[in-house]
């Protein structure tokens, strides 16, 4: 029997830790095949002026951008770090860090390499108040993938 690829969407919030503890609570690891994956946003190269006309070096800036992008990497790591503890009673789990728009990367990834289901928490680090998380939102109306929202 082919296994079934389970992509795990994390952020490393509490939330999506829950949502792996929930997985690993019924994956059985000779039937399922796990993908954990955080996304990376690159820090964009926006900026304004202000009256004064103060404007940053070109090479300051970049280097700003590069220790934000490093700093982003290594919390990516941590979150799979910590989302791969949660799954103990699973296969040897892949992971993963994506870069681009969360919902947009995780739905591209779950259909470029066949993902039967995707798992992820309701909510993020970002989310407000009782609502559903933006991530969580976008992906549900994008994928073609069945999705399972963590409470």
């Amino acid at each position: 029997m082919t296994p079934i690829a389970i992509l795990v969407a994390t952020d490393g919030s509490p939330e999506a830790l829950a949502a792996a503890e929930w997985l690993d609570r019924w994956a059985q690891p000779e039937r399922t095949k796990i993908t954990v994956v955080t996304v990376i946003t690159p820090p964009g190269a926006s900026w304004t002026m202000g009256t004064s006309g103060f404007v940053i070096d070109g090479d300051v800036f970049g280097k700003t951008l590069q220790e934000l992008f490093e700093e982003e990497k290594e919390l990516a790591k941590q979150s799979l770090a910590n989302t791969r503890a949660q799954l103990s009673h699973c296969p040897p789990v892949k992971e993963e860090v994506l870069a681009g728009s969360p919902a947009k990367a995780i739905v591209e990834y779950a259909k470029k390499y066949h993902m039967d289901l995707i798992v992820m928490g309701r909510r993020g680090h970002s989310a407000l108040g009782n609502l559903m998380g933006s991530v969580s939102f976008g992906v549900l109306n994008r994928s073609s993938v069945p999705v399972t929202v963590v409470s």
